[in-house]
């Protein structure tokens, strides 16, 4: 939340996971419907789906968090 919409590669570099991992929980993820993928040629940005209602609580539980 605090980078917004992230690239794959970026997220790994920020995250220090390798990628072909990061690639299979991003793809967890996805299913769950907690993020979309925009695939925009080479380039897969990543980016939380505010359609969620889980997505919205847990944003809402971390501002909270950050507050204290």
């Amino acid at each position: 939340m605090q980078y917004g919409d992230l690239s794959l590669t970026r997220l790994s570099r920020l995250s220090k996971v390798r990628f072909s991992v990061l690639k299979r929980e991003i793809l967890i993820l996805k299913n769950k419907g907690y993020i979309e993928i925009i695939d925009s040629g080479r380039v897969k940005i990543a980016r939380l789906n505010y359609s969620n209602q889980k997505v919205i609580i847990l944003k809402n539980l971390l501002e909270e968090l950050e507050d204290i």
